[in-house]
């Protein structure tokens, strides 16, 4: 009976060890990604806010993501070039990771699932901060491992139309100055095999306040962490 005993304590003990461990943890040496947003105004539930991301291996960052800001307006929020995005959209169910291209609208972009750990939105919420593990996006390992480079942008809309006629006002947010044309293609290239904090200060303010009409939709200040997983 006592040998029973230590047995069935054993038992006991290894279940409640594997409780706290998740199920499948992330493989070292894959990076794991924490964008923060900060806002003039608040989180809108109905608004849009954006990582726009292209893994690309481009360390000259040739093409990435940048705002759509007129009609026709393709895939209604994002053109260039990108293979993922996150979304936070209080109306569509909060944060989700998602598979996309200028091709493909909001609706029809493959989901992925919630970012690995996020912080809770409320009312009054002006900053949005979420971490995303590589491995969410490219799921094999070894590719993951291989990604050195991918370009980013931050973005917010109010709606993502994708009626070509659609003439209506559309306002929206994106790295660079939104009121001057020759600002509108900005996004930048970070290193995935390095641990980094890029932030708006170490890019001349390349985010300024100001640069749209609305609060709720006006980014003030960003950073984005690459920290690789041990």
């Amino acid at each position: 009976m006592r040998g029973a005993k230590v047995i069935l304590l054993l038992i006991v003990a290894l279940s409640s060890g594997c409780a706290r461990f998740p199920a499948n943890p992330t493989p070292g040496g894959v990076a794991r990604i924490i964008v923060e947003l900060r806002l003039d105004g608040r989180v809108k539930p109905e608004y849009l806010y954006f990582a726009v991301i292209n893994f690309s291996n481009d360390s000259f960052g040739a093409a990435g993501p940048v705002p759509v800001v007129q009609p026709p307006w393709g895939n209604g929020f994002a053109a260039g070039a990108f293979t993922h995005f996150v979304l936070y959209s209080g109306v569509r169910g909060g944060y989700g990771l998602f598979q996309g291209s200028p091709l493909i609208t909001l609706d029809a972009s493959i989901p992925l699932g919630p970012p690995s750990s996020f912080e809770p939105v409320g009312t009054d919420s002006r900053i949005l901060r979420f971490e995303v593990d590589l491995t969410q996006f490219i799921p094999d390992v070894d590719d993951a491992r291989a990604m050195r480079f991918a370009q980013v942008n931050l973005m917010c809309a109010d709606r993502a139309p994708i009626d070509p006629h659609d003439q209506a006002s559309r306002f929206w947010e994106a790295f660079g100055d939104g009121r001057s044309p020759a600002d509108l293609s900005r996004f930048i290239t970070i290193r995935l095999d390095q641990n980094r904090i890029y932030r708006n200060v170490d890019f001349a303010q390349l985010e300024p306040s100001g640069d749209v009409p609305d609060p709720d939709l006006d980014l003030i200040d960003w950073s984005i962490e690459v920290r690789t997983l041990e």
